[in-house]
């Protein structure tokens, strides 16, 4: 069932696709990789071992092949993600297209593409656009199936979620959340709900072998933990645990929706779920927000993340778009009911619209730390300390290695990380200067006023003879006094 078409016509959404395409691939090689990306980057390079993280192993096997057949540029490394974040577009269109006429469709996937988390994902090196792409991939295969209950669509169902346990982590979350609404919407009658509950099953299975042969080890890594501790739902201190929910639910909704106000938000989505299909696409959300609630409380994965978040926007962007829609065109017309439409329309757009106007014409423009790793690896001489912030170190090794380099370079100092305590750097200055005449450094990845500290350290003990910075990013050559 399709709801009807509105006064767009048919060819509007695939030029408008082709046109966000362009937007979304002209940046993708811009940037160089910054921290988490160049981890990854390293091993999909061939440099390194797989990192302990891990990703999907799907997801991996897709970048780490196409690394391979086209080497490893940043274009490339990203074009994974980027054409899930495509996709996503693509099949949030469709399943919008089930509650709304096709200007709703676009506003939808606009307000999907617009989001700076989710336009975010899809130019990284991230496996959170392709979360996005299995949500909505596999919520409308849901929804066909309830159409036209025949086999041709439950294998639709069940290969997209076997497909998802290789792609995305939070996919199980959507298949149990599925399960979920099937069983409810067939209290009376639950046989009917058997072949979506064995489906689930046979995915579950799927997703607990691999989790359990793969990403076991990673799950329980204590960096990992302690790093999303406050986003654990704390289900020992049930009050506690109830104003958790509430905080971090109120931030996913916004952030996921562009919307500066979680009130609106919610508001919206409340609107966007009253009447006809709507339902569906509300039922889902709140049921993965509900899987996703739970398995946060056994500290398996977190909860208000905002980029681990990212596989519930198309379905927020659905319901923001049916809640628009349902506001401005049901109802006799009034001044007042003109207003109130455009103030949230304008809450929706010009936050998200100003930062992908941003990010879409001039890129990310941070940690761009290529062009300097280029200029050491040029001029540094033999005997010159080379001085690398440490969360930088991934993205100097794959880039000195990239180009061919044997790793480490000769003198080679990792800058420690002292956010807490940037006096420290006043040591470790002191050290350098003891045993190197000269040095470059290559300051990145750290908070402005520690990168002030380590500069205010290297200029009481060194003259500085070049200084170049690329965005955020830094490069000085020192000569000892």
């Amino acid at each position: 069932m399709t709801a009807p078409p509105g006064r767009l016509p048919r060819w509007a959404p695939p030029v408008l696709l082709a046109v966000l395409a362009i937007l979304y691939l002209k940046e993708l090689g811009g940037p160089s990789l910054w921290l988490d990306e160049a981890w990854e980057a390293n091993y999909y390079a061939g440099f390194e071992p797989a990192p302990w993280y891990n990703r999907p192993l799907l997801y991996m096997a897709g970048v780490k092949g196409l690394a391979r057949l086209f080497g490893p540029s940043e274009f490339v490394l990203r074009l994974l993600p980027c054409v899930a974040g495509l996709l996503a577009v693509a099949i949030t269109y469709r399943l919008a297209r089930t509650a709304l006429t096709r200007g709703g469709a676009l506003l939808a996937c606009a307000i999907l593409a617009a989001a700076d988390p989710f336009l975010t994902a899809a130019h990284q090196l991230k496996n959170y656009a392709p979360d996005a792409l299995f949500t909505v991939g596999l919520v409308r295969c849901y929804a066909r199936w309830r159409e036209r209950r025949d086999m041709a669509r439950w294998t639709a169902f069940a290969a997209a979620g076997l497909l998802s346990v290789g792609f995305s982590f939070p996919g199980i979350f959507v298949i149990a959340a599925l399960a979920a609404v099937e069983l409810a919407s067939n209290r009376s009658e639950p046989r009917r709900s058997l072949p979506i509950v064995a489906a689930s099953a046979v995915i579950g299975a799927a997703f607990l072998a691999v989790f359990l042969l793969a990403h076991r080890t990673a799950a329980t890594e204590p960096g990992l933990v302690s790093y999303f501790d406050e986003s654990y739902a704390p289900l020992a201190r049930p009050w506690a645990c109830v104003t958790f929910l509430a905080r971090e639910t109120a931030r996913i909704l916004r952030d996921q929706s562009g919307i500066s106000s979680a009130i609106a938000a919610a508001a919206l989505i409340a609107a966007g779920v009253v009447g006809g299909p709507g339902r569906l696409v509300g039922a889902a959300l709140a049921a993965a927000l509900g899987v996703n609630a739970l398995v946060s409380g056994f500290h398996l994965y977190p909860f208000g993340v905002t980029r681990l978040s990212v596989y519930l926007a198309p379905l927020i962007a659905i319901l923001v778009a049916h809640g628009l829609f349902r506001l401005g065109a049901g109802g006799r017309f009034t001044i007042a009911r003109a207003i109130v439409v455009s103030a949230l329309a304008v809450a929706v757009f010009v936050p998200g619209v100003t930062l992908a106007a941003t990010h879409l014409g001039r890129g990310w423009r941070r940690e761009n730390i290529r062009e300097l790793v280029a200029r050491v690896a040029k001029s540094a001489a033999p005997g010159e300390a080379i001085v690398v912030a440490e969360d930088a170190v991934p993205a100097f090794a794959f880039y000195w290695r990239r180009d061919g380099r044997a790793y480490p370079p000769e003198g080679l100092v990792v800058a420690a990380r002292f956010r807490q305590d940037p006096s420290r750097h006043v040591a470790e200055v002191a050290a350098l200067a003891a045993r190197y005449e000269s040095a470059w450094t290559v300051l990145t990845h750290m908070p402005e006023n520690e990168k002030q500290v380590f500069l205010d350290s290297m200029a009481g003990r060194f003259d500085s003879d070049l200084s170049r910075v690329v965005d955020d990013a830094r490069l000085n050559h020192w000569t000892r006094r």
